[in-house]
């Protein structure tokens, strides 16, 4: 009798044993947390993301309210709104872009451009005062203006380059403006002609002179390579 006793009661301290031991596994079962409306779950890891056109607020997901001249837009981040075109975002709301008088909407809507034959000055468009000889150029950059062919810019005006004898105006906008013509080189601002030596020839530029295969320059003239 005592020895059954002694058997039931290690029977049931093995099951008290087992249960104890089952209990953190069922502890240990999460049950899902419920999302809020106009929301996702995420497809990686936990949580939830709002839907286009809400934002997430004290854990609910609250309808975006685009200010006025405003449309949504579908990104699900950044404010959820955008200003249309000719206004620009202020704080919370959307400003009309002043367009001063000869001026235009760029592209971008964003942003304002100067019509051709305007500068802008300040927060205006002024028109540009185009010297005798010089025609606009439509860039935003600079005067606005460039000289004709054979002029340079000289202070707010166009001054006529001067081509000496045996040169030819260049299409550069830098530099003299011209060059000398083949056979010529450049001394003082003048075009003086080469003075080509016997076994010498005009070089490829022909602005000077080098000495025929075989020979070698000495001073102004070519003599023969010493072999």
């Amino acid at each position: 009798m005592v020895r059954a006793s002694k058997a039931l009661a290690e029977i049931g301290g093995a099951i008290i044993a087992a249960l104890l031991i089952a209990a953190p596994a069922i502890a240990q079962t999460v049950v899902p947390a419920a999302i809020p409306d106009n929301s996702t779950a995420r497809g990686y890891g936990t949580g939830w993301s709002c839907d286009v056109g809400y934002r997430e607020s004290n854990g609910v997901c609250l309808a975006v309210i685009a200010p006025e001249n405003a449309t949504l837009d579908n990104n699900t981040y950044g404010k959820g709104w955008s200003c249309r075109r000719g206004f620009q975002e202020a704080g919370e709301a959307c400003k009309e872009i002043r367009v001063p008088d000869n001026a235009f909407l760029r592209a971008n809507g964003y942003q304002w451009q100067c019509e051709r034959g305007f500068a802008k000055s300040g927060r205006q468009c002024s028109a540009i005062s185009v010297p005798e000889h010089g025609f606009l150029t439509g860039s935003v950059y600079g005067t606005g203006w460039s000289c004709e062919r054979g002029y340079r810019v000289s202070s707010q005006s166009c001054r006529a380059i001067v081509v000496p004898e045996n040169a030819y105006l260049t299409d550069a906008t830098y530099g003299a403006g011209w060059e000398c013509e083949r056979g010529f080189a450049n001394v003082g601002q003048q075009c003086k002609a080469l003075v080509v030596p016997p076994n010498g020839h005009l070089s490829d530029t022909g602005n000077r002179w080098v000495c025929d295969r075989s020979f070698e320059r000495r001073g102004a003239q070519c003599v023969a390579k010493h072999k």
